[in-house]
């Protein structure tokens, strides 16, 4: 008569441990779906890695219609072909303050170029105009003649780069979306190198999560970061990759079957901050305010240019103390994603990065400030 109240309790012990322990696994499940939910939500305040994937498809294909509308000018229009020659040299009479501008200049001069002003080749010349407007059409073409300027240009003002020493870097992250909501973290950027030979991985992290990270890795040389890949990882998406192949000088894509010519000096998202540091800490002496240059920087799927202005020195206040800093600001071509950055570059810090304000333009903001920096 004992043994059986006893044996009875003893049954309903495991089933309320099992139904305790179950609960939990739901709760903890939930708990995590709504973390993943929230972070996604989040994402788009620290976009500043990498593009939008629809927006970039979208305005690549917009752009290619277009062709069509600026070559019919020259068919209904061909005897005003040659008012295109006077632009070139007003263009050209600016052509010493922007630098960014010199990639108009030997576009222009292309059209002239062909009419060869003989009356009986116009028709002739009629017809090798038409490979100009194809070359405008074509963005790799476009973009080819416009970077063997820029990188000129660069090369001839900057003539030598000096690599800050190798360092880890440590960042504290705010993110504000669009929509007002904002987000905590931190960012790493371990910069390492021998001279010779480079590697770069930055990361940014909120709880315990990684939301994107970066590496990019090449070679070092007399006129800074060459970089040869460049991988990018975000929080929920896959992989890629981008490798600049220096001896057929082409840049091509995992995420894209776009192949983008490449003449040199061309950076990526992660190496283009430590390329600025380069040559600014190899010729100090040549950084002014007021001074626009172009960079061309290849993200996962293509190539823009970027212009960048040399604004001026501001006293900044780090949690090691004040320090002074040149803010340059960068504005990417119409192409991109990306709004604007402005980057401050300390040379009392061996110029390195010591904040980092971002804007898409879709409104979402980051912003990187630097609290700590340890020597490696």
């Amino acid at each position: 008569m004992l043994t059986s109240p006893l044996s009875n309790h003893s049954a309903h012990r495991p089933s309320r441990r099992w139904s305790l322990l179950v609960g939990a696994l739901v709760l903890t499940l939930l708990a995590h779906l709504l973390v993943l939910q929230w972070l996604n939500n989040q994402l788009e305040s620290i976009a500043f890695f990498y593009d939008a994937d629809d927006e970039t498809e979208i305005s690549v294909s917009l752009l290619r219609p277009d062709p069509p509308l600026a070559a019919a000018p020259p068919q209904k229009l061909t005897p005003p072909a040659p008012p295109l020659p006077p632009p070139a040299p007003a263009i050209a009479a600016n052509d010493q303050t922007v630098v960014a501008d010199k990639p108009t200049t030997e576009t222009l001069p292309a059209a002239p170029a062909p009419s060869t002003e003989t009356p009986p080749a116009t028709t002739e010349a009629a017809m090798p105009t038409a490979p100009a407007p194809n070359a405008a059409t074509d963005p790799n073409t476009a973009t080819a003649a416009s970077q063997e300027t820029a990188i000129a240009n660069i090369t001839a003002l900057f003539d030598k780069a000096s690599p800050p020493p190798p360092a880890e870097l440590v960042f504290n992250v705010v993110g504000v979306s669009k929509d007002g909501r904002s987000l905590s973290g931190s960012g790493t950027m371990q910069w390492r190198h021998d001279g010779q030979r480079y590697t770069l991985d930055t990361e940014i992290s909120a709880l315990i999560f990684t939301l994107a990270k970066n590496r990019s890795e090449g070679e070092l040389g007399a006129l800074g970061i060459a970089p040869n890949l460049y991988v990018e990882k975000r929080f929920g998406r896959s992989e890629t990759n981008t490798h600049f192949r220096h001896q057929s000088k082409q840049i091509s894509f995992s995420a894209s079957t776009a192949i983008v010519p490449a003449n040199g000096g061309e950076q990526d998202r992660g190496s283009w901050i430590w390329q600025l540091a380069s040559i600014g800490r190899g010729n100090p002496g040549k950084f002014e305010s007021g001074l626009n240059l172009e960079m061309f920087v290849a993200s996962a799927k293509s190539v823009d240019a970027w212009r960048i202005r040399i604004n001026g020195k501001e006293q900044l206040k780090l949690p090691d103390g004040e320090v002074s800093a040149w803010r340059l600001s960068i504005v990417p071509d119409n192409q991109s994603i990306d709004k604007h950055f402005d980057l401050w570059l300390s040379p009392e810090r061996q110029w390195y990065p010591v904040r980092l304000l971002h804007e898409d333009k879709k409104g979402n903001r980051v912003e990187l400030s630097l609290s700590k920096i340890s020597a490696k």
